[in-house]
């Protein structure tokens, strides 16, 4: 031990409302289990994969989240510990994302699962269980998309850059070829080039949110250039120039010559040079490809960074702090859709009682941040002391 299970699988579930990606009788989903020979490791071992499910969500997935302990009433039943990942949409309602839980050994004591511990005596396991589903695109899209249609974040788009070409005669089109086979062994590439107008090859992969696109003409191929746009900016082109610079020359040149003296000694290294060039020509490659991989690179981190940060600015705009309940009723009154972040007793009998007095609204997560106030809060339902805060919201 540790045994670490995990499966990727469709699951049915009956729905009387069904949703798009959020609450479909049909998803694929992902699970993963463990076993452990002591609490304190599955415990460790539940909040590890809880990071790396934010990890996923916020540096792959580019969205602003909250990440905290469900509460008695929302946690997985059979749980000691229950933490989530939510995302707040913005239509004002909150997704759960994944989730991570510590059972304990109540799971393994119920189906009578034990193992021979060091001191040969019989116990019961500790057990974890984790997963995440195919929320986690409509989370996408609900959260990135814009007039023109999705916008994906680079690591996951099945088409990482599209080509457009302007024109037809055969001279672009082997420059495209020629520009394409430095970056297809490094990103997923594709041609966009179904329709006869331009504009329209360029919508559909702004429609399919391609995060970057090449566009390609006779002003491209007449400079040696090639413009790039980013999906989130598409009124801003970024020019990369593939024409060689003076010490570029110079270093092509001393390669040459470098290789020439080579032939002197090798005869076959020699005839290479002569007739076929293919040194030169792979260094002339690389030299394009640095260029063209160093915009690259720095334009994709730059739209992760710019998704990420849009969706967390977001987040903290629409999260209120609210000390009564008084001032929660005037500001749902005034239609204030988002997070309220309250303090609350932690105590199961007064959660059940939030649906009856605030409809649709339950606790998503407690608060891991634990401000410290000058004095001592009430809980916002039965003003009893509050030793946390909470985030209220509604939910898919």
């Amino acid at each position: 031990m540790p045994f670490l299970y995990n499966q990727w699988c469709s699951v049915f579930r009956a729905e009387k409302n069904t949703s798009p990606f959020f609450r479909n009788t049909e998803f694929l989903w992902q699970e993963g289990h463990t076993i452990h020979s002591n609490s304190e490791e599955a415990r460790q071992f539940a909040l590890k994969i809880l990071a790396d499910y934010q990890d996923y969500a916020e540096n792959v997935l580019g969205l602003g989240i909250i990440v905290g302990e469900k509460s008695q009433g929302e946690k997985f039943a059979g749980a000691l510990k229950s933490y989530t990942i939510e995302c707040l949409l913005p239509d004002g309602q909150c997704l759960q994302l994944a989730t991570s839980h510590y059972f304990g050994d109540n799971f393994c004591r119920l189906i009578d699962i034990k193992f021979q511990n060091k001191d040969n005596q019989a116990q019961y396991p500790f057990s974890t269980s984790w997963g995440t589903s195919t929320r986690a695109l409509g989370a996408i899209v609900k959260t990135h998309a814009d007039n023109w249609g999705l916008v994906l974040p680079f690591e996951i788009a099945p088409v990482q850059i599209a080509f457009i070409l302007i024109g037809k005669n055969q001279e672009l089109v082997n420059y495209y070829q020629e520009i394409s086979s430095l970056l297809i062994t490094h990103y997923r590439c594709q041609l966009y080039n179904k329709n006869q107008q331009v504009n329209k090859n360029i919508l559909q992969a702004d429609q399919e949110g391609c995060p970057l696109k090449i566009i390609l003409g006779p002003e491209e191929l007449k400079k040696n250039k090639i413009t790039l746009i980013r999906r989130d900016n598409i009124e801003r082109r970024i020019t990369i120039s593939l024409a060689e610079s003076e010490t570029e020359k110079k270093y092509l040149f001393a390669f040459e010559r470098y290789v020439k003296s080579l032939g002197e000694v090798d005869g076959k290294m020699k005839k290479e040079f002569e007739e076929n060039k293919q040194l030169t020509l792979s260094f002339r490659k690389g030299q394009m490809a640095g260029k063209i991989f160093g915009v690259i690179n720095k334009e994709k981190q730059e739209l992760q960074k710019t998704l990420c940060q849009k969706s967390t600015d977001f987040r903290d705009k629409h999260i209120f702090s609210v000390d009564n309940f008084s001032e929660l009723e005037k500001k749902l009154k005034e239609g204030l859709k988002g997070l309220f972040l309250i303090p609350f007793c932690n105590n199961l009998d007064c959660e059940r009682q939030i649906k009856e007095k605030v409809s649709a609204y339950s606790i998503r997560c407690i608060s891991s941040s634990n401000k410290q106030k000058n004095h001592p809060s009430q809980c916002l339902f039965c003003q009893s002391v509050a030793p946390v805060e909470v985030y209220l919201g509604r939910s898919y």
